[in-house]
């Protein structure tokens, strides 16, 4: 989708709107890195592999010309064919390693798998307590509960299941970048998501990111897919209210991308696209909110009867620890034991009765350090954005300490090589002025970021965004090579 750009016209003001949502995106990645980097030099080695990912950024700069004979050679190969070959190598890494390394199960993910198991024998959760107070933990269980009534209750399989969404996330990739911006950009994605070493490391645990990372790929590719009809368009769109409902369950953030959608078409889209399709748009926004909300009364049910009880419908002890100013909106015991004992204990209240108390006393709380939060919005999104060494935390105990710091310099290499590539083609993307429905993509990047600072944080929740980054990098890097063939 080249644009010539000697023939442009003036940017109306949804071009504009399109810049600035991308001038976003790229600020709240620059900024988030700064701050992990340059803001934190008790972590040298953050500082260190930013340098070296710029270097490596400045080197693919320099080889453009090398790197246009490369890709022309993958634009003789037939898409199916690359896409295969890469599909291999991404189930062969991913499926060697977790057959090699089986890390002991942090406590959150051992309570996802204990509550698959109960589930796949056709048990109540044992937990139930505690699951009725984050209802999205059941919401992953019941889906990995399937698999391991079908092939053996271990944490193998739920390794196995990873290996698969991840393989399957990245074919999604690889289409979704074929389809923006061609078969070198293609490959490019799938290299990326392939060669993140903080997937890889996630594959080995019980944890529900690669499942709802997965499902938000597959609903982005039912939004760009070639609706030609009507019916076509009322499917899709009710098959992506199934999506965004189950991401819910598992995260609740199924509500972020359906706002990123709407935003588009109402603010940014352009007046062509409207009159051409926007009727088609409407048959499949309608579809898309009929079905989530008519699937939640019914998730709704099946969470009472096997909790046994109400379920939390808000996430009151998320936001009360967003705004710790002790912790910087980080974990704290000190909340989590008021959840558990002032709340649910001494109180004896129900777990939507605790979170609806612990919201309250986060206005409380925000209302009291009003003058902290500037201060502890900056350093949640430096501990979001910050750094990818995740995988290898919730690995920490199985690692030697020389594999440990390895494995975390390795991950932020790639992450900031990638956060580095992702500004570029958002700059690029920029200077094209499209206001095609790509741009979707940094807008659900933008809301999620912005969405996770009003909660607690951790770095593992930027998951979700890695696929963002490898889109627009990949997008960044076929432009580059094509500014190469030109000079």
């Amino acid at each position: 989708m080249d644009v010539n750009l000697n023939n442009r016209k003036k940017p109306d003001y949804r071009s504009l709107l399109c810049s600035a949502v991308l001038t976003l995106f790229s600020f709240l990645m620059i900024l988030g890195v700064a701050l992990g980097t340059f803001g934190n030099f008790r972590h040298r080695s953050y500082t260190l592999a930013l340098m070296i990912s710029a270097a490596l950024t400045g080197c693919l700069f320099l080889c453009r010309r090398g790197l246009e004979k490369a890709c022309r050679r993958l634009e003789e190969i037939p898409a199916w064919k690359t896409a295969l070959v890469l599909a291999g190598l991404c189930l062969l890494l991913n499926g060697a390693w977790v057959l090699l390394f089986r890390p002991e199960q942090a406590p959150d993910y051992q309570t996802f798998y204990q509550a698959a198991v109960d589930l796949s024998e056709g048990q109540h959760p044992q937990n139930r307590a505690y699951i009725a107070m984050f209802p999205h933990i059941l919401g992953y269980a019941s889906f990995l509960s399937v698999f391991l009534r079908l092939f053996g209750r271990s944490l193998m399989t739920a390794a196995a299941v990873n290996v698969a969404l991840t393989t399957l996330s990245g074919l999604i990739l690889f289409t979704l970048c074929l389809k923006w911006r061609g078969r070198a950009a293609a490959c490019f994605g799938f290299a990326f998501w392939i060669l993140c070493p903080s997937k890889t490391l996630y594959n080995t645990m019980t944890l529900s990111e690669p499942y709802y990372t997965f499902l938000i790929l597959l609903w982005f590719l039912c939004v760009v897919s070639e609706q030609r009809t009507l019916v076509s368009r009322a499917f899709l769109g009710m098959m992506s209210g199934v999506l965004l409902r189950l991401v819910n369950t598992a995260r609740p953030i199924g509500v972020i991308p359906i706002i990123a959608l709407a935003v588009w078409l109402l603010f940014l889209s352009a007046p062509a696209e409207r009159k051409e399709n926007g009727f088609k748009w409407f048959v499949f926004l309608s579809g898309l909110l009929c079905v989530y909300l008519i699937t939640g009364p019914i998730w709704e049910k099946y969470m009472t009867e096997q909790l046994e009880q109400r379920p939390a419908s808000v996430p009151g002890y998320s936001v009360y620890v967003g705004f710790n100013p002790d912790t910087q909106g980080t974990y704290s015991d000190a909340d989590m034991d008021l959840l558990q004992s002032r709340y649910f204990g001494e109180y004896d209240e129900d777990a939507d009765s605790a979170q609806k108390s612990m919201l309250e006393a986060a206005r409380l709380r925000i209302a009291e350090n009003k003058n902290r939060i500037p201060g502890i919005i900056l350093h949640k999104l430096g501990v979001l954005l910050g750094h990818d060494e995740g995988g290898a935390y919730y690995s920490k105990e199985s690692l030697s300490p020389r594999c440990y710091s390895v494995l975390c310099v390795l991950s932020n290499i790639w992450y900031y090589f990638i956060s580095l590539l992702a500004v570029c083609g958002s700059l690029d993307f920029m200077r094209r002025r499209e206001n095609s429905i790509w741009i979707v993509l940094p807008l659900f990047g933008v809301g999620l970021i912005l969405a996770q600072l009003l909660v607690e944080v951790a770095a593992r929740y930027h998951y979700a965004l890695i696929p963002v980054l490898a889109v627009l990098a990949a997008s960044g890097t076929d432009r580059l090579w094509k500014r190469g063939e030109t000079e």
